[in-house]
């Protein structure tokens, strides 16, 4: 962590230099979990609603509409302020990159674009452990060594394509030679309250010849209109995992919606469930699951904001994978889950929220 105290000597000669800013989220809650054979555990935790972190983002102006571009952004435990990951600095992004009024172009560490579509999916913005979406589905937020596309809107029309090597999908850095060569493509549109997106992805393992690949689409229609202060916004969306050497073969359904009683405060519910098409009794471990999710936030300001989630996660058959995650990724031991087989899980967080 003394890399982020660096960090904060740093604002001054942003602001004079007038092209680099810093930024950050802390995020911090308590909860308690209940898994099936396990004794209940309480805790305080990071990253809850969002994934705590600080940042430095750069932009220089290089004349005819074109600029340079840099993002670099590092995890962090704000419930005891040790690094997210271990075994590196800037765990979240790291990328430079070209704009132009003919998009974007970033290379490095970076989103993936489901990992942009996530958010925008359900009620819960994929965090929390209410967000079955966030639970159920196996995606991979970011990619290493990555070379990203992203184009202008078009009549509110836009599309991204992400070509890696050396995925990762947790805390510890892959070797390229495991997850050496991943593609992602995506669609969204966006415009007068309804968004639409649509992302496919593929993973190939070089050292196992196993390819995995992952297709999602969904979106989100606010009934009041776009921006509204009061109202209801529906979600919906479905995603497909599978895997080559037919160890994996998943179906996923979420369906949420939100309703906003002021600017201040909005009550977020929803249902998840997946689909395991793998017989169990051939390869054990496999079984449907689903979850019920509810999600309070009240808005003390733009920057603050209180939250509550309350959560239910089943699981049938042989299944005991899955676990309450929160907005960032969590290193296994760091997990609860029920060590039965078709063990329930059950949740409740509280936590805050301060962007900078």
């Amino acid at each position: 962590m003394r890399y982020l105290l660096l960090l904060s000597c740093m604002p001054s000669l942003a602001c004079a230099q007038q092209a680099v800013t810093v930024f950050g989220v802390a995020d911090t809650y308590v909860a308690q979990v209940r898994a099936d054979g396990l004794a209940a555990a309480n805790r305080a935790d990071a990253s809850g609603l969002l994934a705590s972190r600080i940042g430095l983002r750069g932009r220089e102006d290089l004349g005819g509409g074109l600029a340079a571009n840099f993002l670099l952004e590092a995890g962090l435990n704000s419930d005891d302020g040790s690094q997210a990951d271990g075994n590196r600095l800037f765990n979240r992004q790291a990328w430079a990159g070209l704009s132009g009024p003919w998009g974007e172009l970033r290379l490095g560490r970076q989103n993936t674009p489901q990992f942009y579509m996530n958010g925008k999916f359900d009620a819960f913005t994929s965090g929390t452990y209410a967000s079955g979406w966030n639970n159920l589905f196996g995606a991979p937020p970011r990619a290493d060594n990555a070379v990203g596309l992203f184009s202008p809107s078009m009549g509110g029309v836009r599309l991204q394509a992400l070509l890696a090597r050396g995925a990762t999908g947790g805390a510890a850095p892959l070797d390229e030679a495991a997850a050496n060569r991943n593609l992602h493509l995506a669609a969204e549109y966006e415009g007068q309250g309804l968004y639409l997106g649509a992302n496919w992805q593929t993973v190939r393992t070089a050292a196992s010849g196993t390819v995995a690949r992952r297709a999602s689409a969904g979106g989100s229609y606010a009934l009041a209109g776009a921006g509204a202060s009061r109202g209801w916004t529906l979600y919906a969306s479905a995603g497909r995992e599978s895997r080559a050497d037919g160890t994996q073969s998943t179906r996923l359904l979420q369906l949420s919606a939100q309703y906003r009683f002021s600017p201040q405060a909005a009550l977020g519910f929803g249902w998840a469930g997946l689909h395991d098409k793998v017989d169990s009794r051939k390869l054990p471990g496999h079984g449907d699951a689903r979850q019920l999710g509810l999600l309070y936030r009240y808005w003390l300001s733009s920057r603050t904001t209180l939250y509550g989630a309350l959560a239910q996660l089943r699981q049938d058959q042989g299944r005991s994978s899955f676990a309450l995650l929160g907005a960032a990724v969590v290193a296994p031991a760091a997990q609860v889950r029920s060590p039965l087989p078709g063990g329930d899980i059950r949740g409740a967080q509280a936590g805050i929220l301060h962007t900078f």
